[in-house]
């Protein structure tokens, strides 16, 4: 009789901090987007309208920082993907020009990355495998520099005369 009290009071210390552990989860669900002429979902509930969200993807809340929204936001979102970092690349690789970026190089390595421009825009992803499965997507979103380099007397990207 006390193993079986016992046994249920160790059976319900587990469930609860099983419980515990998933309350502690720091995403927020996105929902996938696909460029606008091949979807007829409503996108005005969406938060980003301008880059691709994998399926069941997350929102690392505590690492992004988004300002704007839409196809006008700027900024850095983090996200948790439930699948592989190759298969998150080629996704990242195809989908980007569907949504209006112009490729301007990747690279795909233990931590990959993949850059793009958009009219007065560049975003960049980079890409790992998690521990545990699936991978982490980092998008960064800024307004393209123009103009010289601070601290350069020439053109974009030159290094000052010594």
């Amino acid at each position: 009789m006390k193993f079986a009290l016992t046994h249920r009071l160790l059976h319900s210390v587990f469930a609860g901090g099983l419980l515990a552990l998933a309350a502690c989860s720091q995403g927020a669900p996105l929902q996938p987007t696909t460029p606008a002429d091949q979807t007829g979902v409503e996108k005005s509930f969406s938060l980003l309208t301008d880059i691709p969200i994998p399926p069941n993807a997350s929102l690392d809340v505590e690492r992004s920082l988004i300002l704007g929204d839409l196809d006008r936001w700027t900024g850095r979102i983090i996200l948790n993907v439930g699948q592989p970092a190759t298969r998150t690349f080629a996704l990242y690789q195809t989908q980007m020009p569907n949504f209006g970026w112009e490729p301007v190089m990747s690279v795909q390595a233990e931590v990959s990355v993949l850059s793009f421009t958009r009219g007065e825009r560049a975003a960049t992803v980079q890409l790992e495998d998690r521990t545990l499965g699936g991978s982490t997507v980092a998008v960064t979103v800024a307004p393209r520099q123009s103009g010289t380099v601070p601290g350069t007397s020439g053109a974009p990207g030159t290094a000052p005369a010594r």
